[in-house]
């Protein structure tokens, strides 16, 4: 899954900002997710000195910052970043976090505004990653032979 390899690649360029080290899997892990989203010769964005491309692809996240807590569509996404859209009004270097939720797990990105464009009443932004990202994993817990405790007495 395209979400699960970008957090699997900023985790462990995470890593080694940190001056943590990578093991040798580790290293190989991260020369093939380079390569994957190595961009082509004829690629016009390579002579701007863009590293890797990114994959088109349709995700509903949350956008939320300082006075931000938006529903947002990701139209591009890769190992450096990612494009949205019906966005609000990010200003250039300003730090946002993405919410991406797949399944049982949510992907917290932390992201810089990069560029800004009219889309209608919103905007369409490009982003690039900073830090190190966040998996969350929901897990519902239920028993029938479930005992009440203090918890449960303090509600009732």
């Amino acid at each position: 899954m395209l979400v699960d390899t970008v957090f699997q690649y900023r985790t462990l360029i995470g890593k080694c900002e940190l001056g943590l080290g990578l093991g040798w899997a580790e290293i190989e892990e991260l020369g093939a997710i380079e390569a994957q989203f190595a961009p082509s010769e004829d690629d016009r964005r390579m002579s701007v000195g863009r590293r890797f491309r990114r994959e088109p692809t349709k995700l509903a996240a949350l956008m939320r910052g300082d006075r931000i807590n938006d529903r947002v569509e990701i139209t591009e996404v890769g190992p450096g970043g990612l494009v949205c859209r019906h966005a609000p009004y990010v200003a250039r270097g300003e730090i946002i976090e993405i919410v991406v939720e797949v399944g049982d797990e949510s992907y917290r990105f932390s992201a810089m505004g990069v560029w800004l464009k009219d889309d209608g009443d919103d905007y369409r932004i490009g982003f690039a990653f900073v830090g190190m990202p966040v998996r969350l994993r929901t897990v519902v817990v239920t028993s029938v032979d479930h005992a009440d405790d203090v918890v449960h007495q303090i509600a009732a």
